[in-house]
């Protein structure tokens, strides 16, 4: 069991630049929250200001639970006659819970690897968790805690026996970023790959990759970078690198140039429920890997992950059962059983150009002489380009080989006008609500076939996919919901 680290009123002072407003006897707290709901009476609660909730409006409940530290914004009231309380009155209590992060991830006395990237950044922090966590007590991110919240929130989770930290960062607007990388202060950093994504607040793919290589500024002395020799982008990359004369260690990773500098991937080849592989290390030799997943794409992740290991000291032994324990998580390219012994790759966290491409090559190759359907959801952050990364998207599905093509949202119309356009039939084609394009698959759908469903978190599309999985067909026809008693 990890032994939590105590927060002493002078480490909370120290870590916030301020002491609390009036001196009371010294109290000790087990951990830090943000959360309400859940705060133990032991706690540190941070009160955060959303769209949706203020966390002051809930001081005065908590005080009468027992809760005896808290975080405010200063012009904040506070609750009078609240005597054993603790009051620290800060500029901004987003700023400050990364300011306590930042304390916790120094006095833990732990290595960090911080991923970040425009795709593959949950399943690479997937595999690198897999991976060190066979040789060190590792703490990882979990689930999508990767933003100005999720971060310090996991690296505040960090107790007295951890040895590393495996986080990721996600951003959608530039100097995100370089706030998550100065609270990490990572001394492996990863960058997955760029893509035509956020470009809403970031303009260009160009201004895509400079906002995530605002991570390498913060490796710490005698760090490493771990970079995708195949991006475009690359040069931005290494830039930041040649900036950073605290980087000692550059490990490049590539799917395409094979050479005695990086890490690489020969033999890739389709498996059973699978894909094979030969991982290179200009150092190590070779091993013989399978990952549980059948995209290609997956293969770049795993060299990053691999990059991180080694850059660590760890074995290709021990990487190599890292990476075949992963498992992609739910969104991921996830494969579920469907209905009529369907097969559902579910891909429903995310969507940009660049994932979207990468999905359908999967369908494609996957499917090979079988059917293959399309569900496509709106990519959304695309700024002005958006209705013609669309038609784009929809002349992809067009050239995959695809059976039926089904797209939902506002861009619906332009992915459909996009495929008919490249040559796909009108009539194999459909626009409409989540639940409309449920029931004609449902419908129309054949025994064997594999459904692709892709889009941005937003458009909610693992709703489709829960009615794939929950649906079976009964005799006589009929469908049934295996929920629904008799």
């Amino acid at each position: 069991m990890n032994r939590p680290i105590p927060w002493r009123v002078a480490d909370i002072a120290k870590a916030l630049g301020q002491g609390p407003t009036h001196t009371v006897t010294e109290i000790v707290f087990s951990g830090v929250s943000t959360d309400s709901r859940t705060i133990g009476v032991q706690d540190l609660f941070v009160a955060l200001e959303g769209e949706r909730f203020d966390g002051h409006t809930f001081i005065a409940d908590l005080v009468k639970r027992g809760v005896r530290g808290f975080v405010v914004k200063k012009g904040q009231k506070i609750p009078k006659d609240v005597p054993g309380c603790l009051f620290f009155s800060v500029d901004n209590t987003l700023t400050a819970l990364g300011d306590l992060a930042r304390f916790q991830r120094l006095r833990a006395g732990v290595r960090v690897v911080a991923i970040t990237g425009s795709n593959g950044k949950t399943s690479t922090r997937k595999m690198t968790g897999e991976i060190f966590g066979r040789k060190f007590n590792t703490l990882t991110t979990r689930g999508n805690l990767n933003n100005e919240i999720g971060l310090p929130l996991t690296l505040l989770g960090l107790s007295l026996d951890h040895e590393w930290a495996v986080v990721e960062m996600g951003m959608n607007h530039g100097g995100e970023i370089h706030r998550l990388g100065s609270i990490a202060l990572p001394d492996i950093g990863v960058i997955t790959n760029t893509s035509h994504c956020h470009l809403e607040g970031l303009g260009t793919v160009e201004g895509v990759a400079r906002a995530k290589a605002e991570l390498l500024p913060h490796v710490r002395v005698h760090g490493s970078a771990v970079l995708n020799l195949d991006d475009p982008r690359f040069p931005i990359f290494s830039a930041a690198v040649r900036a950073n004369t605290a980087i000692e260690n550059i490990v490049c990773f590539s799917m395409d140039r094979l050479n005695m500098d990086c890490v690489g991937a020969s033999a890739i080849a389709d498996r059973e429920e699978g894909m094979g592989f030969t991982l290179v290390s200009p150092s190590e030799g070779t091993r013989e890997v399978f990952l549980h997943t059948p995209a290609r794409f997956m293969v770049s992740n795993a060299l990053a992950a691999a990059g991180a290991a080694l850059a660590a000291g760890i074995s290709m032994d021990v990487i190599k059962q890292g990476l075949e324990a992963f498992e992609p998580e739910p969104g991921r390219m996830h494969l579920e059983p469907g209905f009529n012994h369907t097969t559902i790759i579910d891909d429903t966290y995310n969507a940009n150009p660049g994932s979207v491409g990468a999905a359908l090559e999967t369908l494609e190759r996957v499917t090979q002489n079988g059917v293959g359907i399309a569900v496509l959801g709106d990519m959304l952050e695309l700024g002005p380009g958006t209705e013609q990364f669309h038609r784009e998207m929809g002349a992809l599905a067009a050239a995959s080989g695809i059976s039926r093509l089904y797209a939902h949202g506002p861009m619906a119309d332009h992915v459909i006008h996009g495929a008919v356009k490249a040559g796909f039939p009108g009539s194999a084609a459909m626009t409409g609500t989540r639940d409309e394009i449920a029931a004609d698959l449902l419908a129309h759908t054949p025994e064997n076939a594999w459904i692709l469903v892709k889009g941005s978190r937003g458009m909610r599309l693992e709703k489709i996919v829960s009615q794939l999985k929950r649906t079976t067909t009964i005799a006589g026809g009929g469908k049934m919901d295996p929920s629904d008693g008799n």
